[in-house]
């Protein structure tokens, strides 16, 4: 049976009401937003705030500074797309099925006019704001390898550790062609037609790949 640790939210920590976390969630949402569309320089806390309707005290308090305000919201997109994920896994499934469901709830995801509009961001600032990068390698991109692995887990008789690689080349070659397309083109967005064909096809040399490495330890 799948167990995924939930990542700690951070961002939440120091927000003892359930309101005071939506209003939170809220803040982080027109924050994110905002940034993609005026560029991480071109934003302020007053313009931020303008949309939100929060306060900069609440800012300084909850998150420091802008830097901090980015990087929370960035926390919260990669939480979100993390427990989209996991929540697509039914017990019960095939091999080939928890990789579709997975491929398509996470390629679905990150080609949406947010998800490519942060990730433009996270390339243009990482070089510029010291751990950036480091941060989002490890709350997105790893975390993904991670949570694949762990439901790899349930199917072939390897540790996640073990699993954890193969992971993640299925998950970079699910950001291939429309990916890269969708981060590349303005306006350009897959439909879900173009999405169920481009993860049959990595789904399809994944499986051929476990076949032949682990022919001996799958779970029946």
């Amino acid at each position: 049976m799948l167990e995924v640790e939930l990542k700690k939210q951070k961002y939440l920590e120091n927000i003892k009401t359930e309101k005071g976390r939506e209003r939170t969630r809220q803040m982080l949402s027109h924050a994110i937003d905002t940034f993609i569309e005026l560029g991480y320089e071109g934003t302020s806390l007053t313009t931020i705030i303008n949309k939100s309707g929060g306060s900069r005290t609440t800012i300084y308090q909850c998150f420091g500074n802008k830097e901090g305000l980015f990087v929370a919201a960035l926390e919260m997109m990669t939480d979100d797309l993390y427990r989209e994920c996991i929540s697509g896994y039914r017990h019960g499934r095939t091999l080939i099925e928890d990789l579709t469901g997975f491929g398509e709830i996470f390629l679905t995801a990150i080609t949406t006019p947010r998800a490519v509009g942060a990730l433009r961001l996270v390339y243009t600032q990482a070089p510029v704001i010291e751990g950036l990068g480091k941060w989002f390698y490890e709350e997105a991109f790893e975390a993904s390898y991670k949570a694949l692995a762990k439901i790899l887990e349930n199917h072939i008789e390897a540790t996640v550790e073990e699993l954890t690689p193969m992971a993640g080349v299925f998950v970079e070659s699910l950001k291939g062609r429309l990916f890269h397309k969708a981060l590349c083109v303005p306006g350009f967005q897959p439909d879900q037609e173009e999405i169920k064909t481009e993860v049959a096809l990595c789904v399809e040399m994944l499986v051929a790949s476990i076949r032949l490495r682990y022919p001996e330890r799958l779970r029946k």
